[in-house]
């Protein structure tokens, strides 16, 4: 991408850097959280700072549990949206058979997400479809239009801590089935 350095390994002392700015402890709890999870689980986070006089000030944490897929970006700022965000890909899709049991604040993030608007003909066979209160829901699965959850509150922490645990848990699970 233009005008961004290439992504670095994150290091303590970024995550540090990255923590300054942002002003919510909540926002800096799940993002040390999520790191941590990586990180611990010996998963790559790696890091890209942008250079463009627009966007001076915006980082991106990519975490990793595929070599090349981000299943977790957590952004300081921007990226078309106000303030902090984490994206999730949600590959396991079973969470979409129970979303009442999630927190009120995370499934209507789910719920409000970009519809697909069959950006590409690598939406076929990807998107999520699912229902809800007798209602059709189609989803991007891309992450660029996908689940980004904001301005989280403390019930929302665990619950999308839990998701991001899952996801890790499907994917060891499918890669073991696949070997």
């Amino acid at each position: 991408m233009s005008g961004t350095k290439k992504g670095v390994d994150l290091t303590p002392e970024f995550l540090s850097t990255f923590l300054a700015t942002l002003g919510d402890e909540c926002e800096k709890e799940v993002v040390q959280h999520i790191v941590t999870r990586f990180v611990d689980g010996g998963l790559p986070a790696k890091v890209k700072q942008y250079n463009q006089a627009c966007m001076a000030g915006t980082y991106r944490i990519l975490c990793f549990i595929k070599k090349s897929t981000e299943a977790v970006i957590i952004n300081n700022k921007g990226m078309g949206r106000e303030g902090m965000s984490i994206q999730v890909r949600l590959d396991d899709r079973s969470v979409f058979d129970d979303l009442d049991s999630l927190s009120p604040g995370i499934r209507e993030q789910i719920l409000g997400a970009g519809d697909c608007g069959h950006c590409s003909a690598k939406c076929e066979g990807k998107k999520y479809m699912f229902a809800y209160q007798g209602r059709e829901y189609i989803k991007c699965y891309f992450l660029c239009n996908t689940f980004c959850f904001q301005h989280l509150e403390s019930e929302d922490v665990g619950c999308l801590m839990g998701l991001i645990g899952n996801e890790i848990a499907w994917a060891g699970r499918t890669q073991k089935e696949g070997a």
